[in-house]
């Protein structure tokens, strides 16, 4: 078998920003059903009662500060993302959706207030962004930068506002805030201070706040399988999908695929088990498993589609190619993913963006992924790195 070299998805983009953020959403998919049968009372959110604020900006009117992600364009998640909203029922007159050029920052905040005024008790917000995102480390502050956005930090959309405006002008009950960027952490440590906040938050961001993150779909690819009910992220078998198993499965895949670390959090007044989806389906035996393939003498990683117990044999897809790769193997040529996992207060050298290699301590360790504290440096630069960028100290 000869396997195709082009990567999935867009390049990596590292340090100053990082495409494709979501924020603020919560939603639940049918797998194909009608609305009225994917989402009944049994289920923790209403369509009807749901308000989607959309952004996604994949091009810039200053790119050689921003660069843009022409490759994204062709099978954009943001748009597949506002397309399933409408299609589970989701009414057109409460989705706000602006793309690239339209989002501006004086258009962005002037359609937002106008959605969020339209809010009433009781209702839901989704809020979704695709862009650039970018942190002063001095400062811990973050930003998103819309299409207009210059150098200044106060040319971008702080995070911090975001809430503000959420907290002043909308009605309803809860916002689920997703974040598919770099430093999208942010949304998850804004929440973590709300502790007192009459709208219950949840969060579930692709990055920790001093990370940057792929420039791939992985992030927001995970999230829409989960949502839209995929067995295999219902952990219990319970045949619903919760939040917190959404969120698992996602930080699964994000550690497997980037080596990067998804971030969730909740507060009180939005339940953790919150039921998002109904499960399509039953899960085969050992579908989903994260494992590693051999294939003309190398490992690569991949999925498992399907196992026969009658001749011990899986069905795996690779990463980073399509299904046209999908095969057959026997079971001595698949193994289980084993990242290499330090302990925690462990000396090692971490390796930063820039491809430099520096002493530093495990704080926390998952995965094969790794919360570095770098030796003589403070705690705004500790970051979680996978398996590739950490080494035994030598």
């Amino acid at each position: 078998m000869e396997l195709r070299t082009a990567r999935r998805g867009l390049a990596c983009q590292v340090a100053t920003a990082l495409s494709l953020l979501v924020v603020a959403v919560f939603f639940a998919m049918g797998g194909g059903r009608s609305p009225a049968a994917s989402h009944g009372a049994e289920l923790g959110w209403r369509p009807d009662r749901t308000w989607v604020f959309a952004v996604g900006i994949l091009e810039w009117q200053h790119p050689d500060i921003w660069a843009g992600f022409p490759a994204a364009v062709k099978n954009r998640a943001d748009v597949r993302f506002v397309h399933r909203l409408r299609e589970h029922g989701v009414p057109d007159e409460q989705i706000v959706f602006l793309k690239d050029q339209q989002a501006t920052k004086v258009r962005i905040h002037a359609k937002f207030g106008e959605l969020l005024d339209r809010t009433e008790e009781g209702d839901l917000l989704i809020f979704y962004f695709a862009g650039h995102g970018y942190r002063d480390r001095e400062t811990n502050q973050t930003w998103f930068a819309q299409f207009d956005a210059g150098k200044k930090d106060a040319s971008g959309w702080a995070v911090k506002n975001i809430f503000k405006m959420i907290e002043n002008r909308f009605s309803g009950d809860r916002a689920l805030l997703l974040a598919d960027c770099c430093h999208s952490g942010a949304l998850y440590d804004e929440v973590k201070q709300r502790t007192d906040a009459e709208i219950g938050y949840a969060a579930i961001t692709s990055s920790y706040s001093h990370n940057t993150s792929t420039g791939s779909w992985t992030f927001t690819d995970s999230l829409v399988k989960a949502f839209d009910g995929r067995p295999t992220a219902d952990y219990d078998g319970d045949e619903f999908v919760e939040l917190d198993e959404a969120a698992r499965y996602i930080s699964g895949e994000m550690a497997f695929v980037e080596g990067q670390k998804s971030m969730f959090t909740a507060s009180a007044d939005f339940a953790e088990n919150t039921k998002v989806a109904r499960a399509v389906g039953k899960a085969l035996p050992k579908a989903g498993s994260h494992c590693e393939a051999l294939s003309e003498g190398d490992w690569f990683k991949a999925e498992v589609l399907e196992y026969d117990a009658a001749s011990n044999q899986y069905k795996v897809h690779y990463l980073d190619y399509s299904a046209d790769f999908d095969e057959w193997l026997e079971a001595s040529k698949v193994r289980a993913y084993t990242p290499p996992q330090y302990a925690v207060g462990a000396k090692i050298e971490a390796r930063d963006d820039e491809g430099k290699w520096y002493p530093a301590v495990v704080r926390q360790s998952w995965y094969g992924l790794h919360l570095v504290h770098y030796d003589n440096y403070d705690e705004t630069w500790d970051e979680w790195l996978g398996p590739a960028r950490v080494r035994p100290r030598k």
